[in-house]
């Protein structure tokens, strides 16, 4: 058997993070470009009203994705779990 290097779970783990932490970020930065442009058409200057909307968005992807988003998570999880022993010498 090959040793498998720690950096290549190191590695998939953070891309599993930034794409379960991008998503929700990407949806929560564009919620808020609009809600700022419709402010600033509509000249409201409610501060809360941003945040509101950003929070639900982030909810709304969450709760609608967040089993999709943590999948991969999960495997590599288990592949590590799996390959535990061909990493500890």
């Amino acid at each position: 058997m090959q040793d498998l290097p720690f950096t290549t779970y190191l590695l998939a783990f953070m891309m599993d993070v930034v794409l379960l932490a991008g998503v929700p970020l990407a949806v929560a930065t564009v919620s808020g470009l609009l809600i700022a442009l419709f402010q600033a058409v509509t000249q409201i200057q409610d501060q809360s009203l941003a945040q509101t909307v950003k929070i639900t968005a982030i909810v709304v992807v969450l709760i609608g994705f967040g089993s999709g988003l943590t999948a991969p998570l999960i495997a590599t999880t288990r592949t590590v779990f799996d390959d535990f022993h061909l990493m500890v010498r």
